[in-house]
């Protein structure tokens, strides 16, 4: 739904000052918030091995922002996670979207066997309110104090996700936010008097500070244009088309925890995390202001195709799909959420897209579009207790500090190669690469980027790519100290008309020791890989075939040979070599070749589930 001038004027004030929201059932949305309380000696290990964020090791009070995902990574559901008390049978808050609750508990029951663990659903139980804004927290402390001797409300909440509310003890508070500001969830217990008082202190004190109250007609609408603002992911509006791999939303620097132990999905989170390269990444789009002849915001956001649908720029090439889309007051444009593919995601990149008869124009963002102002204070710390702990030898921890920056803010490019030299020293070095190439869609002009990336391909064996890297960094340089902006299209010709270069002399040197021995394994390997450069995957796949036969043991002719069956479409073939490589990689300890079949063989098999249940009929994520 696009909004309306009334509910862009609520937005527009509550950006400015705040507001407090009592929810009501059926409002919609993600105003329309309930939970799940899990209970049972079992709760805490049995929801570690089933969600992706940290459970176990949550101290009472402590909460994440966290994701169910399929075993093949697939995402079903988002929600936040709150440890209430450290009991014998330990107690655990799910909050998220109430009409998401039923399928969310569905899933889990069907993983109990033996476990200790109940869920139930006690969004009736309550009643919900939201408090939000940058002067939230001075709210909270005046309505909630403390025994002199236990500080402030906010210095309590400060570390934690959730706790009581001293005035009303069955209330809970909860650190949340829906748009992007410092935000609290009250759950006040229905039919406690204590709680009512709290609640209407709570808009008493709200309306003196200046905090708008929400309209219960229009508060979904409302949280629905800020919740896009501030880069929010939602199930449904955010999933359709296609099962997203969680990574590609861009979450999984805030809801997935990569030191926790095993858990449904996990295999394939930390391989895309390992290898990276996503064919798709969740990216914002900024409508530039029509032409005098051109469409206005409103006129965009109808003529976007509808949610899950591709998205086509001129000329009829489809770059991605399309998901959340609304007019924005921070912006003044209207916005859109689209999944693009890695050509067109680089931030600042613009789109000229078709849309009716007519073609617009759209600059690529990260997410958020909005960030409350004390983002950028908290980033800049985290990023300075990174290098200091650096410094000092303390590179997990610094590690840890680094990447809790990223988590706040996605753009911050300093994080990202501050964790991929901490990576790279640690020796994770295809983790290395997927944080650089993650950069390098950042700042797409800076040489170090590639520098770093040749390093790193160098010390995996990656010669071929290596050599690349070092050809973009050393002409991005030279662009830069010429003054002259750098052309990537142009630069990827240039190295794409070397390497085809030298592809063709390979291909002759090949063809012509192949006349004097026409079963040399070694000769035949380069001349498949001269013809894969080329462009003639089906050329290559009857010489890796060759190959294989006279270099039985050779497992890089196997990865060779499977990656060229997946260029054709082939992936059931590309299964089968890749499983025959890997024995072959296994026996002889080659390491780097069994981990990436590894990788692209799961890829493959978690390719070909989604296919099986979509030919079934199954929409993905309704």
């Amino acid at each position: 739904m696009i909004p309306d001038s009334e509910v862009l004027e609520w937005a527009r004030a509550v950006r400015e000052a705040g507001f407090f929201a009592r929810l009501a059932l059926g409002v919609g949305g993600v105003a329309d918030v309930g939970a799940i309380r899990v209970t049972g000696r079992d709760a805490l290990a049995f929801l570690h091995s089933q969600v992706t964020n940290e459970v176990e090791g949550l101290a009472p009070g402590a909460g994440n922002y966290s994701a169910r995902v399929t075993a093949q990574g697939q995402l079903l559901e988002l929600f936040s996670l709150h440890r209430l008390s450290e009991v014998e049978a330990a107690e655990v808050w799910l909050i998220l979207e109430r009409d998401r609750i039923a399928s969310l508990v569905a899933s889990f029951e069907e993983m109990v066997f033996s476990d200790d663990v109940a869920f139930e659903e006690i969004s009736d139980a309550y009643r919900w309110s939201i408090l939000e804004g940058a002067r939230a927290g001075e709210l909270l402390d005046r309505c909630l104090p403390l025994a002199e001797d236990s500080g402030s409300a906010l210095e309590a909440f400060s570390s934690r996700a959730l706790g009581r509310a001293p005035a009303a003890p069955e209330a809970r508070v909860i650190r949340r936010s829906f748009t992007g500001d410092r935000g609290f969830l009250f759950a006040l217990p229905i039919g406690d008097p204590a709680s009512v008082a709290l609640e209407e202190q709570l808009a008493r004190e709200a309306a003196a500070a200046g905090f708008r109250e929400l309209p219960e007609s229009r508060l979904g609408e409302i949280l629905e244009v800020l919740r896009v603002e501030a880069g929010s992911v939602r199930i449904g509006p955010d999933t359709r088309g296609r099962k997203r791999v969680l990574p590609e939303t861009g979450l999984e620097q805030l809801a997935v925890s990569y030191g926790k132990g095993c858990y449904l999905g996990q295999e394939v989170i930390a391989r895309i995390r390992t290898y990276g390269s996503l064919p798709f990444g969740l990216r914002g789009l900024v409508f530039a202001p029509a032409a005098d002849d051109g469409p206005g915001p409103r006129r965009i956001l109808e003529e976007l195709p509808a949610e899950g649908e591709p998205l086509i720029v001129k000329g009829g090439e489809s770059i991605g799909q399309i998901a959340s889309r609304t007019l924005s007051p921070t912006m003044e444009a209207a916005i859109a959420y689209a999944y693009l593919d890695r050509a067109h995601r680089t931030p600042g990149t613009r789109l000229l897209l078709a849309l009716g008869g007519h073609c617009v124009e759209a600059e690529v963002r990260l997410l958020p579009f909005y960030s409350a102002p004390e983002v950028g204070e908290r980033v800049a710390w985290l990023y300075d207790q990174g290098v200091r702990s650096f410094a000092e030898g303390r590179e997990e921890r610094a590690l840890g500090l680094f990447e809790e920056a990223l988590r706040i803010d996605p753009g911050f490019s300093d994080g990202y190669e501050a964790v991929g030299v901490v990576l790279g020293r640690r020796e994770r070095f295809h983790e290395a690469i997927d944080v650089f190439k993650r950069l390098e869609e950042i700042a797409p002009d800076e040489p170090m980027v590639h520098t770093n990336l040749s390093l790193y391909f160098m010390k995996v064996g990656d010669k071929e790519n290596a050599e690349a890297e070092a050809a973009r960094a050393m002409q991005k340089e030279m662009a830069r100290q010429s003054g002259r902006s750098v052309d990537t299209e142009v630069l990827d010709r240039v190295l794409v008309e070397q390497q085809r270069s030298e592809a063709l002399r390979k291909k002759e040197m090949f063809a012509q020791v192949l006349e004097i021995d026409p079963e040399d394994g070694i000769a035949l390997f380069g001349l498949g890989n001269a013809l894969a450069t080329l462009g003639q995957a089906e050329e290559a796949v009857g010489v890796y075939e060759r190959a294989s036969r006279a270099e039985g043991d050779n497992s890089a002719i196997h990865l060779a040979h499977g990656k060229a069956l997946e260029k054709l479409g082939r992936d059931a073939e590309a299964r089968s070599v890749y499983g025959e490589g890997m024995e072959v990689a296994s026996r002889r300890g080659d390491l780097l070749p069994l981990k990436e079949m590894e990788h692209r063989l799961l890829l493959l098999r978690a390719s070909a589930s989604e296919g099986s249940q979509v030919e079934a009929g199954e929409h993905p994520l309704e």
